[in-house]
């Protein structure tokens, strides 16, 4: 391909927030041999040399490449629009043999074929850090402007980090292959195309970077642990009889089609069934717990069976089972309560202090996931944008300093009362959570907020009430859910100075009808 037809080289380094910013728009082509060491099925004995030919090695292969998952097909619904043809990019001579190494274990493993497509993304370069390894990743920013989105809900996070508060023994599963374990209508694989200066290929399971790739993935794990829907009959008689029969479902009469499996016409949807088998709780990337070990050794099997009817692989090297610690969603669970990872937190430890707008709110960006566990940020965070570097530096030092520190929170229980404890200062208002353990009231969940504009010029005694109104409506489903006593510590009598105060103003007559709720 001549010089002239190629688009210049992108090139990104690891680590920049750019990149960052880009992640979701990208897809990033994985490192076969870090990913599967033991299993590299272009290396597998197959065959005899001499009477077997390659083409029928290689219809061999193709079998044993882990099937998809069962139950669903990614589809992406762009419209009437035209398809977006982008050119290759250049790429630097000396990254070109690690670009062709990468393409070619992607076509023998059988993710990726040529295409013919009318789209084509173009691919960008990602230095590691080291210099001289590289990532490959798909920019399909262009392409998932055009792609409607979905309405499948994601839990919220904070609602997976519940539940726990019976826990003694964890277990935590790493689907393996991820969204390659989900199959994909012609559609998605012209859509998903992609030009280098090797050629142009196209997906043959689901990538990483496209919009709705994520909800589609939910969906395949949402079907496991509920089992609210079930096979059509002939996807359910390719299961073992003995997953049916544990599930207590019935063998389909139905005898399996032989087909392609990607072919989108004989794909049908699952469907409701009457004969649903539950867990007790939606687990999306599944990690249980147990309170007895046989209890957990239960719940493994239970779940390894409904893993099996969907044909979902779980890639053992990076699960954990028996364990009284495990990391999830980037927080360690344990039985006491849940904490922030510490390589992450430690990771801002080392940030060095930004006298600029950007580099403050990049800063705060960094603190977000973790604002959980630190109690006063509303309160120290504005002091950043202060005038006087000196007492910013020290309000940065001091975010660094709690950021990896960051407290124990106690998993909420069901038989102590809650005990809640408000604060306020002239521009912001914080509130702990809490239950007595040991004597010592500990943090459940703690909680802050900057006052707005008009919210700064209430008295204290206000702020206090607006305090404990907002705990009452962010924790609302964990508190009124639960049915236990709740406990109110103020500096001032909030409550009592409410009731006797004005009824011409309001918002007092406001904040009284919500708190006799």
């Amino acid at each position: 391909m001549e010089e002239l037809d190629l688009e210049p080289a992108v090139c990104l380094r690891e680590g920049p927030e750019l990149l960052a910013q880009l992640s979701d728009h990208l897809t990033m082509f994985p490192e076969l041999k870090e990913l599967i060491p033991e299993c590299d099925i272009a290396k597998t004995d197959v065959g005899v040399p001499g009477i077997t030919t390659p083409e029928m090695e290689d219809k061999m292969r193709k079998i044993l490449t882990p099937a998809p998952a069962r139950g669903v097909i990614c589809d992406l619904d762009v419209g009437d629009a035209m398809p977006i043809a982008l050119r290759a990019r250049q790429i630097a001579s000396g990254y070109l043999v690690k670009v062709y190494e990468q393409l070619k274990k992607l076509l023998e493993t059988g993710l990726i074929e040529r295409s013919e497509s009318e789209w084509s993304s173009a691919i960008v370069i990602i230095l590691k850090k080291n210099g001289e390894n590289i990532k490959m990743c798909v920019d399909y920013r262009l392409v998932n402007q055009l792609i409607k989105l979905s309405r499948h809900p994601l839990p919220p996070i904070n609602d997976l980090l519940n539940d726990f508060n019976t826990a003694a023994w964890f277990m935590s599963l790493d689907m393996a292959n991820g969204f390659w374990a989900i199959q994909t209508t012609e559609r998605v694989k012209l859509i998903s195309a992609f030009v280098c200066p090797f050629g142009h290929f196209q997906w043959l399971r689901m990538p990483f970077g496209l919009k709705n790739a994520p909800l589609a993935y939910q969906g395949v794990i949402n079907n496991c642990p509920w089992g609210f829907l079930r096979l059509p009959p002939e996807e359910e008689a390719k299961v073992d009889r003995e997953v049916l029969e544990f599930l207590n479902l019935s063998a389909p009469d139905t005898e399996p089609t032989i087909g392609n499996p990607r072919d989108e016409g004989s794909f049908r949807l699952p469907e409701l069934t009457n004969e649903a088998t539950a867990f007790t709780r939606n687990i999306p990337t599944p990690a249980s717990w147990g309170p007895t070990w046989d209890q957990l050794c239960e719940g493994l099997n239970a779940l390894l069976f409904r893993l099996r009817y969907w044909n979902i692989s779980v890639g053992l090297l990076k699960s954990g089972f028996g364990k009284q610690a495990i990391l999830y969603l980037f927080h360690e669970v344990c039985a006491e309560g849940i904490r922030s990872t510490p390589k992450i937190a430690k990771s801002v430890q080392d940030l060095p202090f930004t006298s600029t707008l950007k580099g403050v709110q990049s800063f705060l960006g960094s603190l977000n996931y973790y604002t959980k566990f630190v109690e006063d940020l509303p309160v120290v965070a504005p002091v950043l944008y202060e005038l006087d570097e000196a007492v910013a530096k020290d309000a940065f030092e001091t975010l660094k300093r709690k950021n990896t520190s960051t407290p124990l929170l106690r998993h909420p229980g069901c038989t102590k009362p809650f005990v809640i404890i408000s604060h306020a200062t002239p521009w912001a208002a914080c509130t702990v959570l809490g239950q007595e353990h040991g004597g010592i009231i500990q943090p459940v969940r703690v909680t802050g907020w900057v006052l707005n504009e008009s919210e700064p010029q209430h008295h204290i005694a206000e702020k206090e009430v607006l305090a404990i109104l907002q705990v009452l409506e962010q924790f609302r489903l964990l508190i009124y859910g639960s049915g236990i006593r709740i406990v109110i510590v103020t500096w001032y009598s909030v409550l009592r100075w409410l009731l006797k105060s004005n009824p011409d103003v309001s918002r007092h007559l406001k904040w009284g009808l919500e708190l006799s709720q």
